[in-house]
């Protein structure tokens, strides 16, 4: 599964998510992954310390979406543009569950980076 972003992660950490993943992004930025089965919450404050040496974690898409949904009421779908028969590219909508106000992304080639786009403006709506 495909991993959020480290500006994603950054994001996620803002609006205070901290559930339990296999993967964080240290403080160089990169990412780790662990072998760790039942995660960790990498967002909590025995992973940072020290305000200038942040680590974020790195869910996968999927589990920023569903948290984006259950915590924060914001759906988070991605669709496909069709015109004349044909396929096109992907763009993600956002609904705000709390009452229906909905916007859009851009246009990209992959599913992930509609997804992304999509998690990124959700994160960043309110």
């Amino acid at each position: 599964m495909k991993k959020a972003s480290l500006e994603t992660a950054k994001l996620l950490r803002k609006r205070r998510f901290n559930e339990p993943v296999t993967a964080h992004y240290d403080t160089d930025g990169i990412l780790v992954e662990t072998t760790n089965e039942e995660g960790t919450c990498w967002n909590s404050p025995n992973y940072d310390t020290d305000a200038r040496h942040k680590v974020y974690a790195a869910p996968t898409l999927a589990l920023a979406q569903q948290w984006l949904r259950e915590k924060k009421h914001f759906d988070v779908l991605v669709d496909r543009e069709y015109f004349l028969g044909k396929v096109g590219k992907y763009f993600a909508k956002i609904i705000r569950l709390k009452d229906g106000a909905m916007s859009e992304t851009p246009k990209y080639r992959s599913y992930d980076k509609a997804l992304e786009a999509g998690i990124a403006r959700a994160l960043r709506a309110k």
